[in-house]
């Protein structure tokens, strides 16, 4: 995991306002603020134009974690009383490379659950149905936040969470990473764009399957591809048919005229009526001369 960086904020009635807490859960956000880091969210807790009444305990992004207040006090980041009093606040920058700044939550998450002996993580909307963290919203589905909370279950029991692999040939999937990867995902709008094949980009994979047929057509809901969220070669070529292989065309089998005593009388790519005329032919040395010419199509 990225070392944490303490640098508390000084006690005051907006930001840190010092009463203490047994934390019981862990509550994620995200910035709501698509271009700032780690460093820029923790100097605005302390710009004197910042007359909110919100903080958090931890803020992550793609390079590092830093804490603004110790995990015993109360942060204003859960809007309910319920939450500030009983959750630590953790805050995901939506700037660089989203997978690593999910992958830095997702180990702060773990080393907090455990260190502090909390089971139970929930999102911000759990507490005030504000949509956030909003990067994990999905149009409603909430596809990445579960992903999220599953890969942070998986590793505080002791599982392995994704492993990034390069791979850029056919098929890729969920796990692999590199400039297919991120090809595929500027073609379907995925957000962000970032060579990973994480649970979004199989999202968008498997809905954009759904809806498109092995050519690139936009058919009714359940009527396309398979959806199985990878890409190999049908749901590439649909994706981009002006790439689609062109089919050589297959030579047609050859034909052979069988000439008996100068007269045609078969012809035919079927070897067995070549060989039944043959065998007529030279049946009681009837024939004075067999004649097998292959005809090439």
């Amino acid at each position: 995991m990225v070392n944490i960086k303490q640098d508390f904020i000084k006690i005051s009635a907006q930001h840190r306002p010092g009463i203490k807490m047994k934390p019981t859960s862990i509550t994620i956000h995200s910035t709501g603020n698509p271009s700032s880091r780690a460093s820029g969210e923790r100097k605005w807790l302390d710009n004197p134009s910042n007359n909110r009444s919100a903080s958090w305990h931890f803020v992550v992004d793609d390079s590092q974690i830093i804490q603004a207040i110790p995990t015993n006090e109360v942060a204003w980041h859960a809007g309910t009383r319920a939450g500030n009093y009983s959750s630590i606040g953790i805050e995901i920058c939506e700037s660089g490379n989203r997978q690593k700044a999910l992958q830095n939550a997702i180990d702060l998450t773990v080393h907090l659950m455990k260190s502090l002996g909390i089971t139970r993580v929930v999102r911000h909307y759990d507490w005030s149905r504000k949509i956030c963290p909003r990067i994990m919203y999905d149009n409603g589905s909430w596809s990445t936040w579960k992903w999220f909370y599953g890969e942070v279950m998986k590793k505080y029991n002791g599982q392995s969470s994704i492993q990034y692999v390069e791979k850029n040939t056919l098929p890729v999937r969920l796990g692999h990473k590199g400039e297919l990867v991120k090809k595929i995902q500027v073609r379907l709008n995925t957000k962000p764009v970032d060579g990973y094949f994480g649970v979004k980009t199989e999202q968008d994979v498997k809905t954009w399957q759904s809806l498109h047929d092995e050519n690139g057509n936009v058919v009714p809901k359940g009527k396309g591809l398979v959806v199985d969220g990878i890409v190999g070669e049908k749901t590439y070529y649909a994706l981009f048919p002006g790439e689609k292989k062109q089919q050589q065309p297959q030579p047609k089998e050859p034909a052979y005229d069988v000439t008996v005593d100068g007269k045609n009388v078969v012809t035919s790519a079927y070897d067995k009526y070549v060989l039944e005329a043959v065998a007529k032919a030279i049946e009681n040395n009837k024939a004075q001369e067999v004649v097998i010419k292959r005809i090439d199509y």
